[in-house]
């Protein structure tokens, strides 16, 4: 049963909205805008006008949305919809498609299929052209999710036994979906094992007939061969899932931390001098545990992680990790000039600020900023866990640096809580390792160079999972991991998955784990594992609903996808179980398909106004370099707001490269005007003007291009510019 809350609306079949007076019907419109809201959230009000009130100009199409949503209110006695420029339903009106959607996320299928109206009923947009097509889609999603989830509770009752459920479910998705060859056979199939076989060979005959009338297709073969079997009185066999293994818990989180003690100890008196810790060691040597056990054991703790893709992506680092940090504490209390300082990387907490303009004082005054952002939310937590350092932009590690310049000696009672990062050895950007090099050399930190494990702390490991058939092949076990605790669980998952068969007794040695992991990507089903391409390919940031729109399908066509990959040990916590996961992914992905989901991401990214800079990155790995040029100057742009000048400068030259070799010269001799004007003006990166003077001189030939080109040489050889080098 759908809960009756104080204001709800009804979205499928007839839209009402209800209040405590009662239900009244949705006028066309006023049903639009709610449907608008409920299925895509916040909105801009500009766009809700459009989409309503097309034929009208944009300041009466806005007056009308005003006039509509006044109505409501004084229908009511409250607002519905909140906001200024960017509007929402108002919080704890409930919707009821949304409930059924939320039913069928939750795997109640039965209550989606309850509900068998469509969007907005019988309602029809024809005269609003984009709204029509936006609802279409709607429309179509819906009645996909409907054929899905009937399909779903037809499995799910012959799986069972229960045929004659199965075939209720089967018969009505042949209804909903009666041009459908699939629908026929799951209802002919049903039919047959329950006994039927005139009925079943109708079914046929009735398909055979649509197909070609509607398509003018025969049946496939298999189809074709499963009516033999029936023609011929044969046995059929249901098909029924395999069961997925689960896996001990102990084998997913070995029950202690072995052969660390050295480690601690040293990291302990680290931790009483105050400074922060920094571990290196090759993928799979226990970086991650070690540091978040030890983390763990001193109090409370935040993360500043880095991620696959933010390497060249300016404060991308921190951008991810502050935002996922401010929304973890929405009390925290910032004062404006940190929110303004911050909006460099974190637009959102001061979405009015003017970028400010470009100098050194500016940044001297970001670096306070992140250290006062710093300050207060480390107050209550004992330490930050920095791990994945390998990923870490230059910017957000200058940042990281700053704030250990300025509050070392750490202490978590009065000041900044220290730092606790680990990284892949050999694996560190030059400018990254240079910070950390930087700090090291200066007592701000300590670093241990992690070791495998030796093998008596292998044969520990191993006991504490307590399982009988690990234990009788342990030996080769410890030979097959070489120490590295990420081989020994992969060779132990290995041997559980095979019960310990196996034609080469030969020890799984190390650098045969890819293979592993390889063995255990292969087992997923197709679903599963474009999913998994689709994370991989996105690196960073990806959600379940930005991987949806990578891969154009519904969001809850891919939830089961994305549990499976839960449950194979894939994904953990919104991403890769582990580097050499995700690395596993991507190599084994064809070069066509790997292009084709980087396309896809950034076609995704920019409908979900992703970050410029990932964007570009996308259509360059995607083969289309030329869609690349618009997000490299954005990525310019913000770059320079950021006071990140060479990454301003080498965004600017890429796109101008691109442009010159697609043959458009006038747009590469702008691209090179704007680094001169955006970029080298402000006083940086002044080894770069003469060389962007050379590429504007040989592509200077029109009037304007030598015009704006002896405007810029008078402006380099005349004063110098009243910005300082920020850089």
């Amino acid at each position: 049963m759908l809960s009756t809350p104080l204001v709800h609306v009804a979205l499928l079949g007839v839209p009402t909205v209800s209040g405590p007076s009662g239900a009244v019907t949705l006028d066309r419109k006023s049903a639009g805008v709610f449907a608008l809201l409920a299925f895509e959230g916040s909105t801009p009000r500009s766009r809700v006008a459009g989409l309503l009130w097309p034929e009208s100009k944009e300041h009466m199409a806005r007056n009308s949305l005003v006039q509509l949503l006044k109505r409501w209110r004084r229908t009511l006695g409250e607002d519905l919809v909140v906001g200024g420029d960017v509007v929402r339903l108002k919080e704890g009106l409930t919707v009821d498609a949304l409930q059924v959607q939320d039913a069928l996320l939750l795997g109640h299928e039965e209550a989606f299929v309850a509900h068998h109206e469509d969007v907005l009923g019988a309602y029809m947009y024809d005269d609003l052209p984009e709204f029509h097509e936006w609802l279409a889609g709607e429309r179509t999603r819906w009645r996909g999710w409907r054929r899905d989830a009937l399909a779903a509770l037809s499995d799910r009752d012959a799986s069972r036994g229960a045929y004659e459920d199965a075939l209720a479910w089967a018969e009505h998705l042949l209804r909903v979906d009666a041009a459908c060859e699939d629908a026929f056979v799951r209802v002919l199939k049903l039919q047959y094992l329950l006994g039927d076989r005139d009925s079943a060979l109708r079914t046929f005959a009735r398909c055979e007939a649509v197909l070609w009338r509607e398509h003018g297709v025969a049946p496939l073969r298999a189809t074709l061969d499963l009516v033999r079997t029936i023609q011929g009185g044969r046995v059929l066999t249901p098909n029924t899932p395999s069961a997925q293994r689960v896996m001990p818990s102990s084998v997913l989180c070995p029950p202690i931390l072995a052969g660390r003690e050295r480690e601690w100890a040293l990291m302990d008196e680290a931790w009483a001098r105050g400074t922060s810790i920094v571990i290196s060691g090759v993928p799979g040597v226990g970086k991650s545990r070690l540091i978040k056990e030890f983390a763990a054991s001193k109090g409370p703790f935040f993360n500043l992680d880095g991620r696959p893709g933010d390497t060249n992506v300016p404060y991308g680092t921190y951008a991810r990790a502050w935002r996922r940090v401010l929304r973890a504490r929405p009390d925290l209390e910032l004062p404006d000039w940190v929110r303004e300082q911050l909006a460099l990387f974190l637009p959102e907490v001061w979405p009015t600020s003017e970028p400010p303009t470009p100098s050194r004082g500016n940044k001297e005054r970001l670096f306070a900023a992140v250290g006062e952002l710093a300050l207060r939310v480390s107050r209550g937590m004992k330490c930050v866990i920095a791990d994945d350092m390998q990923y870490y932009d230059p910017a957000s590690m200058e940042l990281g640096a700053s704030i250990a310049q300025k509050y070392v000696p750490f202490d978590a009672h009065q000041g900044v809580v220290p730092m606790i990062a680990a990284h892949r050895a050999g694996e560190l950007p030059s400018d990254v390792e240079a910070q950390l090099r930087g700090m090291l050399a200066a007592g701000l930190c300590i670093w241990i160079d992690l070791e495998p494990l030796d093998e008596h702390a292998t044969t520990r490991v191993l006991a504490s999972l307590n399982l009988p058939l690990v234990d009788v092949h342990a030996a080769r076990l410890a030979r097959s991991s070489g120490g590295n605790p990420l081989f020994l669980l992969e060779a132990v998952k290995h041997l559980l998955e095979h019960k310990g068969a196996s034609s080469d007794e030969s020890p799984l040695m190390p650098g045969k784990v890819q293979e592993v992991i390889g063995e255990r990507l292969s087992r997923l089903s197709t679903k599963a594992l474009l999913l998994a391409q689709a994370a991989a390919v996105l690196q960073t940031d990806f959600d379940l609903d930005l991987v949806s729109a990578v891969l154009d399908a519904p969001l809850l066509e891919v939830l089961p996808a994305w549990q499976e990959l839960e449950r194979a040990q894939i994904l953990a916590e919104g991403r890769f179980s582990h580097d050499l996961v995700y690395e596993s992914v991507r190599a084994g992905m064809s070069n066509s398909v790997r292009q084709a989901l980087h396309r896809a991401a950034a076609r995704a990214l920019e409908l979900h106004n992703g970050n410029p800079a990932r964007t570009a990155r996308h259509w360059l790995e995607g083969g289309a370099a030329r869609r690349a040029v618009p997000n490299l100057r954005e990525a310019a742009r913000a770059a320079c707001a950021a006071l990140r000048f060479t990454e301003a400068a080498e965004a600017l030259e890429q796109a101008a490269a691109i442009l010159e070799a697609n043959g458009e010269l006038d747009a590469a001799f702008d691209m090179w005007a704007m680094l001169m004007t955006d970029v080298l003006r402000s006083g940086a990166l002044t080894e770069r003007c003469d060389s962007t003077m050379r590429h504007l001189t040989d592509l200077a030939r029109t009037t304007r291009h030598r015009d704006a080109l002896a405007r810029l040489a008078a402006e380099q050889a005349g004063a110098p510019s009243p910005h300082e080098t920020a850089r």
